[in-house]
């Protein structure tokens, strides 16, 4: 019992200076995202995902984007899944010489591998984007992006939170690179619904521009 009480202090320790450590830092931008997701099992190995996504930024003052997605898994073994992502943005532009709402869309292309440990679940994602104009000529942002994620078990916690990386590179475009650090919760509730809340502190590196910082807090609703 001291065991799992001193994992869990050091846990939320950590957690507490990561935030502390992020909200404080300078030119913080903090946004918010919202999600409605119903999840279709075609079956044993091939899934759908439908959602509706709602975002605002500058300190949850400005409306960012509305995003319909939809996203196929598949998973040919155990642990191991193939993703094919499509998005619609109708995404607010408020900065640069041209503003407004502007249509775009996006696909994504991914893989993730699953690992078991006593200690901890881990998850490695690679997946390669490609976000499109369809008002402007010549407008892209094709990245690479590399996600571990790692669940510590805790017995006690029956809903473990997630510590989560992700890296960002944009091969073609302004050359931007940006850093994802993040936690996540997730609660299952009745009737094959669940709700999760994520917080994370991105860290952009501009080539050509002023670095910056994002502050996110995304609220997620699934259901089956």
């Amino acid at each position: 019992m001291l065991i799992i009480n001193s994992k869990k202090n050091i846990y939320l320790l950590f957690v507490m200076l990561f935030f502390l450590s992020s909200v404080y830092s300078q030119d913080n931008d903090f946004r918010g995202w919202s999600e409605i997701e119903y999840n279709l099992d075609i079956n044993n190995k091939i899934s759908l995902a439908l959602s509706q996504h709602f975002r605002i930024k500058e300190d949850f003052n400005i409306v960012d984007s509305y995003i319909t997605e939809s996203e196929i898994t598949y998973s040919p073994i155990k642990k191991l899944k193939l993703s094919g992502q499509l998005r619609y943005y109708y995404r607010n532009d408020n900065s640069g010489g041209v503003q407004g709402f502007e249509n775009m869309y996006r696909y994504r292309l991914g893989i993730e591998k699953r690992f078991n440990t006593d200690l901890l679940n881990f998850e490695l994602r690679l997946a390669y984007q490609n976000r499109v104009s369809l008002d402007r000529d010549n407008r892209f942002k094709k990245r690479i992006r590399i996600r571990p994620l790692a669940e510590i078990k805790i017995k006690e916690w029956k809903n473990r939170p997630k510590l989560f990386y992700e890296y960002f590179n944009e091969i073609q475009g302004k050359d931007q690179k940006a850093h994802r650090y993040g936690i996540s919760f997730k609660k299952n509730l009745k009737q094959n619904q669940s709700f999760t809340l994520r917080y994370f502190f991105q860290k952009y590196d501009e080539a050509s521009n002023l670095d910056y910082n994002n502050n996110v807090i995304s609220l997620k609703y699934s259901f089956n």
